[in-house]
């Protein structure tokens, strides 16, 4: 894959947590063609460096609402995929 075009949509994550996950999804992508595959490995992989409880969903298009812990939300944009991350264990 050609370098990518990561866009941050929204977060509150702070700068070291948000760049990890970044590298994680950049992993993911590189790794995988299929979304589910890219969210699949980038919960486990965060659940392992992170702590659980890490929710991911992949896609061109969705709507969303959802309850997560303060700090540990991102919504970002690679290329042409949506990735939404956010941390929620209780």
């Amino acid at each position: 894959m050609s370098e990518e075009k990561m866009e941050v949509k929204e977060s509150d994550m702070d700068d070291a947590e948000q760049n990890t996950v970044i590298g994680i999804v950049r992993e993911a992508q590189r790794l995988y063609n299929i979304d589910k595959d890219v969210a699949a490995f980038v919960k486990e992989e965060l659940d392992k460096q992170m702590g659980a409880t890490w929710h991911v969903i992949c896609g061109k298009c969705f709507g969303s609402r959802v309850s997560y812990e303060m700090g540990h939300f991102l919504l970002l944009k690679c290329n042409k995929v949506n990735v939404m991350i956010y941390k929620c264990g209780y």
